[in-house]
């Protein structure tokens, strides 16, 4: 919970150094959070975003506000990610580069009367170079050498984007908030007069770019390319309405109050009724977590050597019981990509679709007891096997032994 409004204040904060106006990123800030829900989860995700919005208000700092220790608090948030998330830790020099690209832009093409370069100072430009080259390197601090250049790739591929849906492309047509991102963007490059940052046209049109790779980027498109829309969409109403008409429209006080007393009262009120539902029920959902079925094998069950054969879904929950299982959510592991020879995800999403016989991939892996649920496949199959005996049931969870 402190993460998450830390996560939410700071790209409040982003917002207003970018673009100036209190009430136009209070309402873009609300927009970007409320498509991002599910980033607020006891995951290491929830840290590696404030991290990088951190590390983008840090920039603005170096870079624009000439703040020298910024600098170094970027070095410390480059060596946090990376122990914190390597997997994602490309994206923190990445982020550096429409900066050093509108440098790089602006000599080439001498811009500097034409074009108003934000951070002219060659100094801190000196800085942005050192900062790419430094944090590039602080990559390879993890324990295996070189995982934070490579996960990112493996987990976009192999068998484990066939059926995780985080994984899988977006589709524009049904993520209408990305769409309107998109819009909007697109409409104001090809339609309008307005002279747009190339950072920020590098940085908007690079996240929607990476939001369609897979679903689970759509929240690096909220909460941090949202910034970089929001700036397009501002120099947009600079250009047609005038800057000083859209600031005084855009930021006066007492709105501001206004707009963020009724959001309070509609945030407690919402919040409020949800605890209220939730008072009453199990921490732990049974129709998607077998709470029974674990609590049995720790009880009479040699938990310590059975192979137990489980869902994709719900390996973590026996784990975290102390039960060694066959697969869990963690899918980069049980991959040829991240473990050579292993292809333990392969076969059990072929078992589990029924394009592997299961009984031959139960023998190859010595499994002795199989934990499914009544909506698998498998589990059909099982229930119609003499070679197979129901020790345990309840709900939708089956646990069976094997003769």
């Amino acid at each position: 919970m402190i993460v998450s409004c830390l996560i939410a204040t700071t790209l409040f904060n982003v917002l207003i150094k970018e673009n100036k106006s209190l009430l136009f990123s209070f309402g873009l800030a609300l927009f970007a959070i409320y498509f991002s829900q599910g980033v607020f989860a006891a995951r290491n995700q929830i840290f590696s975003f404030l991290i990088f919005e951190l590390e983008l208000y840090s920039l603005h700092g170096l870079l624009i506000e000439g703040k020298k220790r910024h600098f170094w608090i970027l070095l410390i948030l480059a060596l946090l990610l990376v122990m914190f998330h390597d997997t994602v830790f490309p994206l923190f020099f990445v982020m550096i580069l429409p900066y050093l690209a509108e440098v790089i832009f602006s000599k080439i093409w001498k811009l500097e009367n034409s074009y108003k370069l934000e951070y002219s100072n060659l100094s801190n430009q000196k800085y942005l170079i050192i900062l790419m080259m430094v944090s590039f390197a602080i990559g390879f601090l993890t324990p295996i050498f070189g995982t934070a250049y490579t996960n990112l790739v493996n987990c976009m591929n192999g068998v484990s984007t066939e059926f995780i849906e985080e994984l899988q492309p977006v589709n524009l047509l049904s993520e209408l908030p990305l769409a309107l991102l998109v819009f909007l963007t697109f409409a104001i490059l090809c339609f309008t007069k307005t002279k747009v940052k190339i950072k920020d046209m590098l940085f908007a049109l690079g996240f929607m770019v990476f939001s369609l790779i897979a679903n689970r980027n759509l929240y690096f498109m909220y909460l941090i390319g949202t910034i970089y829309v929001g700036n397009i969409l501002m120099t947009f109403l600079n250009t047609y309405l005038g800057e000083e008409k859209v600031q005084t429209k855009l930021s006066k006080l007492e709105s501001l109050k206004l707009l963020i007393a009724v959001i309070s009262i509609l945030i407690v009120i919402t919040s409020i009724k949800n605890f209220s539902k939730r008072l009453d029920t199990e921490y732990v959902d049974d129709l998607s977590y077998p709470i029974e079925e674990t609590a049995y094998i720790l009880k009479y069950l040699d938990y310590e050597n059975m192979r137990l054969w489980t869902h994709f879904n719900f390996g973590s929950y026996l784990e975290l019981n102390g039960i060694k299982v066959f697969v869990d959510s963690r899918s980069g592991m049980y991959t040829e990509q991240e473990n050579e020879g292993c292809t333990v995800l392969e076969d059990w999403y072929k078992t589990n679709s029924g394009e592997l016989k299961y009984n031959d991939t139960f023998e190859k892996y010595g499994i002795t007891h199989v934990l499914v649920d009544k909506d698998e496949l498998i589990s059909q199959y099982i229930y119609d096997d003499p070679n197979y005996h129901l020790i345990y049931q309840s709900g939708i969870f089956s646990l069976y032994e094997r003769k």
